[in-house]
């Protein structure tokens, strides 16, 4: 029986609704920037009387939005890094939990295939879902951004802005996927729970400098659209998203391949 390949036909319906959902969104908020682009000076000095807080939670400091990339990274710190974030939770977290509380894992087990053959398809296929969903955003996403702006946009640091959040999504998937692989009941709520705490954090993290630790131990710190635009994706994040999903994926099989299976 062929996991992979039954889990992405399962799932693809699905996931294209959020693609599509997300799409529109961009639509919208592309189709907004001309408008919002001539009036830079007013928004600037809106900025400037802001509460200061405000301003360090959207990123806002220093912000030039006579550049498209600029109001992309301000309005994609919630419709694609947190709408994104919960997509990729909801991808990882019922890759696994479903089979177990529809009854189906057993079914799957039952057939010629070890349980680290299944483990690796689930996530393979939750990856690739993944990688559909962020591949058509971020093409529909370059294009609406080439149409809307006076300038061309530059290709470097949109694709390192893409990566970044897809690098964010694939590990908020594998958090979830390994939540999954732990826990068949509550599974949904604790993976959506996960990933919203984790975002708390990195919002606190902006607001006072007391809290400024939390964002060591938050994904979404490092990959924050409004740092990547102006500093690009330092070493650093690459070295902690690699260590931190290849250590999941490894935990996660361990895990599955020694769990009791309820019948």
């Amino acid at each position: 029986m062929n996991v992979l390949r039954w889990d992405l036909k399962r799932y693809i319906k699905s996931t294209l609704a959020w693609t599509i959902v997300l799409i529109l969104l961009q639509f919208m908020y592309a189709a907004f920037y001309p408008s919002m682009a001539k009036e830079t000076e007013l928004i600037t000095r809106w900025i400037r009387v802001m509460p200061k807080a405000f301003v360090k939670l959207f990123g806002l400091e220093d912000m030039d939005f006579s550049n498209i990339m600029n109001y992309l990274a301000m309005v994609s710190s919630i419709y694609v890094t947190l709408v994104g974030g919960v997509f990729a939770s909801l991808t990882g977290v019922r890759s696994i939990s479903r089979e177990e509380n529809e009854k189906t894992m057993e079914f799957l087990l039952s057939k010629p295939i070890t349980r680290y053959e299944v483990v690796l398809s689930k996530f393979a296929s939750s990856l690739i879902h993944i990688l559909i969903f962020d591949v058509l955003l971020f093409t529909s996403l370059f294009f609406f951004a080439n149409a809307y702006s006076s300038s061309p946009v530059e290709i470097g640091r949109f694709t390192v802005f893409a990566l970044s959040q897809t690098i964010l999504h694939i590990t908020l998937m594998n958090i979830s996927f390994l939540v999954g692989a732990l826990r068949s009941d509550n599974a949904l709520s604790l993976g959506l729970g996960t990933t919203f705490v984790l975002y708390v954090l990195n919002m606190i993290s902006k607001l006072t400098d007391s809290a400024e630790f939390l964002k060591y131990f938050t994904p979404f710190s490092y990959a924050d659209p409004s740092k990547i635009i102006r500093y690009g994706f330092p070493e650093y994040s690459g070295l902690f998203f690699a260590l931190v999903n290849v250590s999941l994926l490894i935990i996660t099989v361990a895990f599955f391949s020694r769990k009791d299976i309820l019948v």
